[in-house]
């Protein structure tokens, strides 16, 4: 998994040929030591400000599936023998991840509904008495589409989850390899979001939301983003976390709909749907965020 536990922000301040003043600030990170992060970080402001006043030839940019994950570690999960199996981490917009090196999720969207013309509303009125509160053609269409694949591969077992606004697959029958050729076509054929394809891969893990977002459960987003740049910007994330995390006690954001295949045998997978599943509040009564 490419998530360092150490990361840190630089600025880098001179003038230019001209007299010109400039202040650039990059990230850097370490899986070594925050000393090494910081000496990263300032590399890449002074390259970023060599760059935009011609002193370089081009700007080493690192894409954003190139880079390792720039979120704060809040928890480790490890094995009998101590080797980190998952991690739990803050994303940006303030949500809890589970991070996992070798458990596969796949998270499965929705298809966003067609506008329905005058005559489709009007069926509708008469549908709706027949089908469940909230329930769409494109989730049933969705989940019987999952189904079908679980059929098909009846050597694959996993639990369904339904989420806000998609499903999510927990594999239980064995270990899986992100960048192998299996996962990816796991991936392609339960048609997961290319993004997350192509992350498997280049960050060597598998992710799944455990809270909510934001703007779901009523909390704003968080004020600032990390690492902090000093001190009291921890203090006002830790302030909005605080305020976060009684608006997400609201929400959960998983309601298991259907497991395939036996319970997991593995006892790593054991452990991350365990953990999975309390996090996200599978068995509580709430709304999905």
């Amino acid at each position: 998994m490419k998530i360092p536990p150490y990361w840190a922000r630089a600025r880098y301040e001179e003038k230019d040929r001209n007299g010109e003043r400039h202040v650039f600030v990059a990230f850097g990170w370490s899986f070594a030591s925050l000393n090494e992060a910081r000496e990263e970080a300032l590399v890449r402001a002074k390259r970023i400000f060599e760059y935009w006043t011609g002193g370089a030839e081009r700007l080493d940019r690192y894409a954003y599936h190139d880079r390792p994950i720039r979120e704060e570690i809040l928890r480790e999960i490890s094995d009998d023998g101590g080797k980190i199996i998952a991690l739990i981490t803050r994303n940006r917009y303030g949500a809890e991840v589970l991070n996992c090196s070798q458990v596969l999720f796949v998270d499965v969207d929705f298809p966003k509904a067609r506008r329905p013309g005058f005559f489709e509303s009007f069926m509708d009125l008469f549908r709706k008495r027949k089908q469940n509160v909230g329930e769409s053609e494109e989730v049933r269409q969705t989940i019987a589409a999952v189904s079908a694949w679980a059929r098909e591969n009846p050597d694959h077992s996993f639990r369904l989850y339904r989420t806000k606004e998609g499903l999510r697959l927990l594999f239980t029958g064995k270990l899986y390899e992100p960048g192998s050729e299996e996962t990816q076509r796991i991936l392609k054929e339960l048609k997961s979001d290319p993004l997350y394809v192509m992350l498997t891969q280049k960050q060597e893990c598998f992710r799944a939301r455990l809270t909510s977002k934001p703007w779901r459960c009523g909390s704003p987003k968080p004020p600032v983003s990390f690492p902090w740049e000093d001190d009291a910007k921890e203090r006002e994330f830790r302030t909005w976390e605080s305020l976060y995390k009684k608006k997400d006690a609201e929400f959960r954001v998983c309601d298991l709909v259907e497991a395939f295949g036996g319970r997991p045998q593995n006892s790593l997978v054991r452990t991350v749907m365990e953990i999975h599943d309390r996090a996200t509040r599978v068995k509580e009564k709430a709304p999905l965020a």
